[in-house]
């Protein structure tokens, strides 16, 4: 299992708009693709970053996403008006869990 963390930052402002396109791209297109285990998409609450956390089965799994037809058309440029910087990270090294 890979973990996949993109942070967004967004324009001021543009917070709501970003979130909103991140959770259709998940709605529509990543919960149904081959090997998609779980995301969770954050906001922060200095309105400045979107946080998408995903759990895949293989990095392949998550490569593969980038060739679905929706998926790209969905990152248009309506979507990318409201990001400043794009902040990608696959990790696949050891995890540990800590609770109460």
């Amino acid at each position: 299992m890979i973990t996949f963390i993109n942070m967004l930052t967004v324009e001021t402002g543009r917070q709501d708009a970003a979130f909103e396109g991140i959770q259709q791209i998940y709605t529509e297109v990543v919960k149904f693709q081959i090997g998609f285990i779980s995301a969770t998409l954050l906001k922060s609450d200095d309105g400045r970053t979107v946080t998408a956390i995903a759990q895949w089965e293989t990095a392949e799994n998550l490569a593969s996403l980038s060739q679905h037809p929706r998926f790209r058309e969905l990152h248009n440029e309506a979507f990318y008006a409201s990001i400043v910087k794009v902040e990608p990270r696959i990790y696949s090294g050891e995890k540990v869990a800590i609770t109460p």
